[in-house]
């Protein structure tokens, strides 16, 4: 009779458990990169028309979507994420401003590419394995998947809604499907798709984006779960045959595999949103999900359909706080550091030192940053895992370290005589202190330099940067507006600069840092005080050796190294002078008398730029400057004008010698308007007026004098620029008040920076 009864029993059972029990429904969510935020538009439409969601799979941008979901994120969480800026700016490599540690990051130069070589391996160049930085990525995927992943106790199954997600062993050949662990590094490996992203290494597998080997992952869902019905959202395709013609076509073939976006049974729906959006266009992203939501509501009734059971909001919402509530507070009470070695890792874990024994994410996210700032790091991924015992989370970051030497190169090239090569040398050595051994050299016709440095970074309390460094300078000018197919006329002024420095160097919170620079060497200039000079004359000479002492405060946010449009840049300097001045006349010198004497003068100078306003693609900004000096007058009128600060608010300024822009003291300020027609092109316009006093002029006996004249003077550009991969595309037409030649007409490619010059910067 009982096994009468339980036979009976379970023919209800087993008749009953497609409807009375629940049919269920797996969700599978295609790659397609930007493309893919489709399917927060698609997951929205189920909800609302109450289908259930019991599992779901995903692959690449599928993965991120369907993680989201199944660690408790409402549709509208996900949607918000997504379009945020924040997100735009994991996705396109940036870091927020608030996370930039100005502390580490090295005076602008010239360079526009890096070759990367590890030491006894010099003749091996590493080239660049990602397209973007995947700093601010990794750390949030830490931040928004490591509770999920604890409080599903780091079973895929037990998240809100079961889960998989896959990625590509590309050593192996084949896809790995992740079922468990922690949801940050499945998903993490999952999306990177190659080139972009760096790939990261689990269990020793250096692992891609998923969809090389599966881009829609139907099959893992079906075979994972055995769903009554297979709802997909698909935003790919396979790729075209190679072609003969198309290299990048036959390397992809031989790379990507074929992926089945087809019907695996009768119980399956797909749906194909079409939308014009580029895989890496994150911008887009609202218009793909309102896409995905149109497409599936149009098929809506397709899907009431081929579905019978039915989860209304109440029930979607019960679940979702039932599994939230599992989550602990994401608070760290340890910190390991895995991938270095033991030196090393005891200098991450000084920087990482903590006040109390635990860490918020907020004092994380700082030390954090600040860590990854070093140029000793390469990267790091993160990943938390929680402690029962303690009731806190245990981070482990997973760090590379740099390369040995890095081989930097760029310059300018310019349609006047401002070309410019720069070659710039780097080995590091990563223990206890992070050290950096540095050499490079500007070589050109109006610019060349060799700067010569070694840089000790001690992690303390109070961080410090110790760089004792060599540098020469010299400043070719010449009267000529030659193009770059004119010969120009000889110079008028040589400026050289040789010094020793010592620089101590502190943090001021994270956009800020202090120098303290002592310095030692001479600072020579030969010129003609006439323009009625011939080849046969000789210039007049005066030299300086001097001991200069610098105090300096910059904060910096700006967005670019030149032609920023983003950002707030402050500086303060402060500088003393202590010199024995020598002047040599030359054959043109109305004085011929040899001078030797001792001369000792300060300099304070305020430099602030903001770009305060932007709408749209519109984007306003100032720049305010202003000196104050007691620059002593010099033997003659042109020695005193060399040394005079100079306002050179525009890259071509710096290249001319203009008299009408100098002053004992002066105050300069100016409005800049850029319209950005896309994220790479702007058009720019600056207009300044100059004003100083004490402007340097000399009585017909040649003996100089300071006058003080407080009349301005004008300074305009209009410039249409081009931000490329490596460098500044620039065509500009300039204005010079009280100029021979008012206008100059220039086009430039690369960066014309300097090293630094303890006279002038």
């Amino acid at each position: 009779m009982r096994t009468k009864s339980l036979f009976i029993l379970l023919a209800i059972v087993s008749f009953l458990s497609p409807s009375t029990f629940g049919q269920k429904v797996g969700v599978v969510l295609s790659g397609g990169g930007a493309k893919g935020a489709a399917h927060i538009g698609f997951l929205k439409a189920l909800e609302e028309n109450e289908i259930p969601i019991d599992y779901i799979a995903g692959s690449s941008m599928g993965a991120v979507i369907g993680a989201m979901y199944a660690s408790g994120l409402t549709i509208e969480e996900i949607e918000a994420v997504v379009v945020s800026d924040e997100y735009r700016r994991m996705a396109e490599g940036e870091i927020d401003d608030e996370l930039r540690y100005f502390f580490k990051e090295d005076d602008p130069n010239a360079s526009m590419g890096t070759i990367k070589f590890n030491k006894g391996k010099l003749t091996t160049p590493t080239l660049p394995v990602n397209l973007i930085n995947t700093a601010l990525l990794d750390f949030n995927l830490m931040l928004g998947f490591s509770q999920s992943s604890a409080a599903a106790n780091y079973n895929f199954d037990s998240l809100m809604v079961p889960f998989r997600c896959v990625a590509a062993d590309i050593q192996r050949k084949e896809q790995v499907i992740f079922r468990k662990g922690h949801l940050t590094s499945a998903v993490r490996a999952s999306m990177t798709f190659p080139f972009y992203l760096e790939p990261i290494e689990l269990d020793g597998a250096l692992l891609f984006d998923g969809g090389l080997y599966n881009n829609f992952p139907s099959d893992v869902l079906y075979n994972d779960f055995l769903p009554d019905v297979i709802l997909g959202c698909n935003v790919s395709s396979n790729e075209d045959p190679p072609r003969a013609e198309d290299p990048l076509s036959q390397l992809k073939s031989m790379v990507v595999y074929e992926t089945n976006f087809e019907s695996l049974c009768d119980e399956m729906l797909i749906i194909e949103p079409d939308m014009e959006v580029g895989t890496f266009d994150f911008k887009k992203v609202q218009g793909a999900i309102n896409t995905g939501y149109s497409a599936t509501v149009a098929r809506m009734q397709e899907v009431l359909d081929l579905t019978e059971r039915r989860v209304d909001a109440d029930e979607i919402a019960a679940k979702r706080t039932a599994f939230n509530q599992q989550k602990k507070e994401l608070v760290f009470d340890e910190i390991t550091v895995s991938g270095l070695e033991k030196s090393q890792k005891n200098y991450v874990r000084r920087f990482m030192r903590r006040k109390a024994d635990t860490l918020g994410v907020d004092d994380l996210k700082k030390k954090y940053f600040r860590v990854y700032s070093d140029d000793k790091i390469r990267t790091i991924f993160p990943t938390a895992t929680y402690k029962e015992r303690t009731g806190f989370y245990s981070l482990n970051m997973n760090m590379k370290k740099e390369k040995d030497v890095l081989l930097s190169i760029g310059g300018n090239v310019s349609s006047r005589p401002l070309n410019v090569g720069f070659i710039d040398v780097r080995y590091n050595v990563f223990g206890r202190v992070s050290t950096t051994l540095l050499a490079n050299s500007y070589f050109g016709k109006f610019y060349g330099s060799t700067f010569v440095a070694a840089r000790f970074d001690f992690p303390t309390r109070i961080p410090l940067s110790v760089e004792p460094s060599f540098t020469l300078n010299r400043w070719d000018y010449f009267r000529s507006f030659a193009t770059f197919f004119e010969e120009s006329q000889p110079s008028f002024i040589v400026s050289t600069e040789r010094f020793a420095s010592l620089k101590l160097r502190f943090p001021s919170g994270n956009k800020g840092r202090v120098d303290f620079i002592g310095s030692g060497g001479r600072l020579a200039d030969d010129y003609y005080q006439t323009e009625s000079f011939t080849a046969a004359d000789t210039a007049d000479r005066t030299r300086f050796d001097a001991l200069v002492f610098d105090a300096i405060y910059e904060r910096n946010t700006l967005n670019r190294k030149l032609y920023s449009n983003r950002g707030t840049y402050l500086k303060f300097r402060f500088k003393q002078t202590g010199a024995d001045e020598q002047t040599i006349p030359g054959s043109t010198s109305l004085n011929r008398d040899t001078v030797d004497t001792q001369r000792s003068w300060f300099n304070i100078k305020l430099t602030y730029m903001n770009y305060f306003y932007k709408k749209g693609p519109f984007t306003a900004g100032y720049l305010a400057e202003g000196v104050y000096s007691n620059q002593p007058v010099f033997q003659n009128a042109t020695a005193s004008q060399i040394a005079l600060p100079a306002f050179q608010p525009i890259p071509e300024s710096k290249s001319f010698f203009l008299n009408q822009f100098r002053a004992q003291s002066y105050a300069a300020t100016g409005l800049m308007l850029v319209t950005s027609f896309t994220e790479n092109l702007d058009l720019r316009f600056e207009g300044y007026a100059f004003a100083g006093i004490g402007n340097n002029d000399s009585n017909e006996e040649g003996i100089p004098f300071f006058e003080f004249n407080i009349e301005p003077v004008y300074l305009g550009s209009g410039a249409l620029v081009y931000h490329s991969p490596v460098g500044p595309l620039s065509l500009s037409a300039n204005y010079y008040d009280k100029k021979e030649e008012k206008w100059s007409f220039i086009f430039n490619f690369g960066y014309l920076l300097f090293n630094r010059s303890v006279r002038h910067n």
